[in-house]
Formats: structure tokens, C-alpha cells, sequence
């Protein structure tokens, strides 16, 4: 499955870091983390950045993700809803849809 972005969003290495309008600054983290598909099988992933309306997340190849998942940060065991932003190569931009929940491990 392929994912059509649409050309207006820029991808990473085309917008220019003054062109970001973000409503929440994002923080540098390295934190582990699983993409969580609606099977709730899971993909490993590492959250690159992150602030209060989404996160930027690497991946062996971001083209093969999904428009919507979930997001499993393990190290706060918290889950979130996401939607792609964008994306380019192994990074991905997403955006957190509603809040975070306690993630139900025994599904993992």
C-alpha cells in the first residue's frame, strides 16, 4: 500500500525550517516506540521529537505506514491515535488525534 501525500505538504528535506508554523514546540527525545496497526500487530519505531500535538518518528520505510495508527510510546506506556503529516524516506511527521490512553499491553 502506498500513501498519496498531497504536493502542497512539503516533505523534510523540502521545507525549510522557517516555513514550519507549528502550534506546539517540539523537543529533541530518542524514545522507543511501536507502530500499532488495527490487527494490533506492532512495528518498532523511535520518536525522534515531540510536543503536545504530535511527534516525528523514524521507520524502516514511512511510505509503507498507514494514514491513521496508533502510536505505543513505551517508555511512558501511554498510547496515541495519529494520522501521518507527512513524510520522507525513514521519518514520518504525525499528528496525535484526541489524548493519550494507559496502553493494554496484553494485546501486544
Amino acid at each position: 500500500m502506498t500513501l498519496a501525500i498531497p504536493e502542497q505538504t512539503p516533505s523534510a528535506a523540502e521545507a525549510p525550517a522557517s516555513a514550519e508554523h507549528r502550534i506546539a514546540p517540539r523537543h529533541r527525545v530518542l524514545k522507543s516506540a511501536k507502530i500499532v496497526f488495527d490487527d494490533w500487530t506492532a512495528m518498532d519505531c523511535a520518536i525522534r521529537d515531540i510536543s503536545e500535538t504530535g511527534a516525528k518518528i523514524k521507520v524502516s520505510n514511512a511510505a509503507m505506514l498507514p494514514h491513521k495508527f496508533r502510536l505505543l510510546i513505551t517508555s511512558d506506556n501511554t498510547i496515541r491515535d495519529v494520522q501521518i503529516a507527512w513524510f520522507h524516506h525513514d521519518t514520518a511527521g504525525v499528528a496525535f488525534r484526541g489524548e493519550a490512553k494507559r496502553a493494554p499491553i496484553r494485546k501486544l
